[in-house]
């Protein structure tokens, strides 16, 4: 059996022929696709025969899993894999990316879970409606290949659909950390290593964000800049900004704008900066790790609940009005409403 092979170009996927593609792996086809480092072997989980032949043409024995591949953080609800502080500072930083990480599933087992930055691997894992297991496109203990040239020569008849996208960019396997242990093991050196053991080595001197916050607001130019920037600036005064790491978006937010004239007016009569600060848009994969997220009305609210319900008990509406369009003395007025507000939720920011 002849794989087909499917072109694909990573820069204008062709959506209509990747959707077919995730349909055919959840009707149980092996699928072979790029990543940001080599080509990959996928199989859909619920698909037995489909895992079996996985094993079979990887020649490896059943007691060595495969890691799950992802293309959304969601996906890790499905997994039901134990998030603790350290993978999602870990996952923060390197996701996506060529890092696999090792963690704990709510069984107590450990899985490896890869969320690959490749377009055409984030959205056919993404649009395969269930999980999907893969591992490099070669025998085990051959070298992975980094063309779907490689991947025929290996499988010259054996798989259903080969994705070609042209040389994978990293040729070489992903980092393996494993964040179970403490502090995490590096359990195979690979893409962005020196990153990677950077950030283990500030786990172990307990200089790492422990507490995710997010502020929310609807253009992520007024209220939420300035939320942001009193409190990073009052972390900082108290000594906890190496332990709490806040950030800000908008839910109508056009990305890379720079605060507005009168909020960057406003916070620097109180001496603080905000130079270089772009505005971002609200998305899911912002809400997924936030421990806390500060919404500056009940509007934002329901887009953060709607984006991931999960989160709903992180969200505290401060309700700020927006002095989007007001004078000066509006925002000065807006601003020690936002110290008020967020003085009052202290204990759950530091918590």
């Amino acid at each position: 059996m002849k794989p087909r092979i499917l072109p694909l170009d990573p820069k204008q996927i062709d959506q209509d022929e990747l959707r077919t593609i995730s349909g055919e792996l959840l009707r149980g086809k092996v699928v072979a696709f790029p990543t940001e480092t080599v080509y990959g072997l996928a199989a859909c989980v619920r698909s037995p025969q489909a895992v079996s032949r996985l094993y079979e043409l990887k020649g490896r024995d059943r007691n060595k899993p495969f890691s799950y591949h992802i293309g959304s953080l969601v996906t890790l609800e499905r997994l039901d894999i134990v998030q603790s502080r350290i993978f999602r500072y870990l996952a923060n930083l390197f996701w996506p990316g060529p890092v696999t990480f090792i963690a704990l599933n709510r069984r107590d087992e450990k899985v490896g879970i890869r969320f690959p930055k490749h377009p055409i691997a984030q959205k056919l894992l993404d649009w395969c409606s269930e999980p999907v297991l893969a591992t490099s496109a070669n025998r085990s203990g051959d070298r992975s290949p980094q063309t779907a040239d490689d991947v025929l020569r290996n499988f010259p008849d054996q798989i259903d659909i080969v994705i070609d996208s042209g040389k994978c960019e990293g040729g070489s396997d992903s980092t393996i950390v494993d964040v179970v242990q403490r502090p995490p093991q590096v359990l195979r050196r690979g893409p962005w290593i020196d990153r990677v053991e950077e950030a283990i080595r500030k786990i172990e001197l307990g200089r790492y964000p422990r507490r995710k916050i997010l502020i929310v607001c609807t253009g992520n130019t007024c209220r939420s800049p300035m939320a942001e920037g009193w409190l990073k600036a009052e972390l900082k005064r108290k000594g906890l900004e190496e332990q709490i790491e806040v950030s800000s978006c908008g839910i109508c937010a056009r990305e890379g704008a720079s605060a507005t004239a009168e909020a960057v007016l406003t916070l620097r009569n109180d001496e603080i900066s905000v130079e270089g600060f772009q505005s971002h848009l609200c998305r899911r994969e912002d809400v997924i790790f936030a421990d806390l997220i500060l919404a500056m009305g009940e509007e934002h609210e329901r887009f953060i609940v709607n984006l991931y319900p999960p989160v709903k008990d992180r969200v505290i509406i401060l309700g700020i009005e927006d002095p989007i369009g007001m004078t000066l003395d509006f925002y000065e007025r807006c601003y020690r409403s936002i110290q008020e507000k967020l003085s009052k939720v202290w204990d759950h920011v530091v918590q």
